[in-house]
């Protein structure tokens, strides 16, 4: 099971938003104002979807 979780895309779409939001956070990454609105809800989504995703299941999200 854990095999066909490192597979998903899902999964790593998840890491890399939670390590983008990260970065953006705590090295205050200077980007323009409309960018950082949108990268502060779209991000913390896109780690939400990561979590409630189910890998093992190939029919549904």
């Amino acid at each position: 099971m854990t095999q066909n979780r490192f597979k998903s895309w899902a999964l790593w779409l998840a890491v890399a938003s939670l390590v983008v939001f990260c970065v953006k956070e705590f090295l205050k990454v200077d980007i323009s104002e409309t960018v950082n609105g949108l990268l502060n809800v779209l991000l913390p989504v896109l780690v939400a979807f990561g979590i409630v995703n189910n890998p093992t299941s190939a029919n549904t999200l």
